[in-house]
């Protein structure tokens, strides 16, 4: 798997990977930090979790096996809402910070094998990442500097771009307006890089004020225009802008193929799907991946259907149930031949959020309850796992999870074939590892972290 990314929530979230596990536990037995012999491309097992309102990292030798406790052992770390693990140097700590500007830090192995800060940053709001070359990249979409006569502000695609070699960053900034040609403003969700591409799903947000004033003719229905304030937080809007998208049934992809986003991309589109992202109040979580031999897979959840009119404000509903198309190596339009419908097999159940494990196999999370669930939003249950075998466009159900499940940690880790995946449960053991076979869906307990949470885990090389 390319990345390991952390986000504590109230929904139950997932780590994946080939040889990433989780498992509980509840005897305490302490296992001492790795002794690993003082050579570059020795590596560790990192895992980000936390307790008594301190986040911690520590150590391990294997993720199948034994217990590791945060007393004592873990290096006090800035609490990440996400984590991500770039070329086995460095673990970034990303912090959301809801509406405000983000903060991060970044990780390395010492010579001894601990866990060192490296650098620290603050940056603009973020609500995806991933990376890009040397960098690691946040974006959002927030007010750029361009007015109208009448104080409209255009809205921006911002980044923000942190150098893993020398703790410099740097921001950007391109129109997010018009970006797709349909008047609305947009979003990215996720950063893919393959095939010496950029990949990134872009999610078209409805029309703000300013695109209403420069695109009169984009508008498909007037009353969509919202014509009183309403909603709250991330989902609040002011009278006279479009506050969802015209387009919920269609998803775009935009493929980059230089060093910029400044570049003009190429778009593919399709109405097979709804756009591709998972969902979490004002965040969007990346929800395409490429497989091993460079075909990119699109997942979407359907949220299009979430859109629904009330006595104050019309939306455009959308129909597309969950399902995954397929951009194949080297092609900049969605295969025409490839669609699954996810409420048609296995669980029959949406997706909230999907990785990629190894070879064409997915980790799938699931809204447990369905469409109905998934209607619910924040308070949706997304407990069920799956192994989606892309090539074969088959289910396989996550099996041998405790039962007594409460949750999921953050991002999983993959390696060799397999998925690693924190898991809470209700009867009071301590959160472990479970290791997920991605051909057979068959999970096993490994790694008990003596620890209130566990975020995420991946692997880094010790820095001499």
């Amino acid at each position: 798997m390319k990345k390991n990314l952390y986000r504590w929530g109230i929904l139950a979230l997932l780590c994946a990977g080939t040889t990433g596990l989780l498992t509980s536990c509840s005897e305490n037995i302490d296992m001492p930090e790795p002794t690993l012999p003082g050579t570059d491309t020795e590596t560790s097992y990192v895992i980000a979790a936390k307790d008594d309102g301190t986040s911690y990292l520590i150590t391990a030798p294997s993720l199948d096996k034994g217990t590791v406790t945060v007393r004592g052992k873990g290096t006090e770390v800035l609490g990440g809402s996400y984590w991500l693990f770039k070329n086995q140097k460095y673990v970034f700590s990303l912090v959301y910070n809801k509406g405000g500007a983000g903060t991060g830090a970044s990780y390395y192995l010492n010579a001894t094998g601990k866990p060192i800060e490296k650098y620290s940053y603050e940056f603009n709001r973020i609500t995806s990442y991933g990376t890009w070359g040397d960098k690691v990249v946040t974006v959002s979409t927030g007010n750029s500097k361009t007015t109208d006569t009448e104080g409209n502000i255009a809205q921006a695609l911002l980044f923000n771009y942190l150098d893993e070699n020398t703790g410099g960053q740097t921001e950007g900034s391109i129109n997010a307006e018009n970006f797709l040609g349909n008047g609305e403003k947009v979003t990215f969700a996720g950063l893919e890089e393959a095939n010496g591409k950029l990949y990134t799903s872009v999610i078209p947000m409805g029309m703000s004020l300013y695109g209403i004033a420069q695109w009169p003719d984009k508008v498909t229905d007037q009353e969509l225009i919202a014509k009183t304030d309403g909603g709250s937080a991330s989902g609040s809007y002011t009278a006279g802008m479009i506050p969802s998208t015209q387009y919920p049934d269609r998803a775009y992809v935009a493929i980059y193929s230089g060093k910029s986003f400044t570049e003009q991309p190429v778009i593919a589109s399709t109405d097979r799907i709804g756009f591709a992202c998972g969902r979490l109040r004002s965040q969007y979580y990346q929800t395409i991946w490429a497989a091993d031999n460079g075909d990119l897979y699109v997942f979407s959840p359907g949220y299009g259907r979430t859109f629904t009119s009330s006595a104050d404000l019309k939306k455009v509903s959308g129909t597309k149930p969950s399902g995954v198309v397929r951009i194949r190596k080297g092609a900049t339009e969605f295969d025409p031949d490839y669609y699954v419908n996810f409420e048609e097999i296995g669980t029959r159940h949406p997706i909230f959020r999907c990785w990629h494990i190894s070879g064409a196999y997915f980790l799938l999370q699931l809204y447990s309850e369905g469409v109905e669930g998934m209607m619910k939003g924040t308070e949706a249950v997304v407990n069920e796992l799956a192994i989606f075998d892309a090539e074969n466009k088959k289910i396989v159900p996550v099996t041998g999870l405790p039962s007594d499940l409460a949750g999921f940690g953050g991002e999983p880790y993959g390696e060799k074939g397999s998925m690693y995946i924190a898991v809470t449960v209700t009867g009071g053991d301590k959160p472990a590892f479970y290791k997920i076979d991605a051909v057979t869906g068959r999970a096993s307990k490994g790694l008990v972290i003596d620890a209130e949470s566990v975020a995420t885990a991946g692997k880094l090389a010790i820095q001499k």
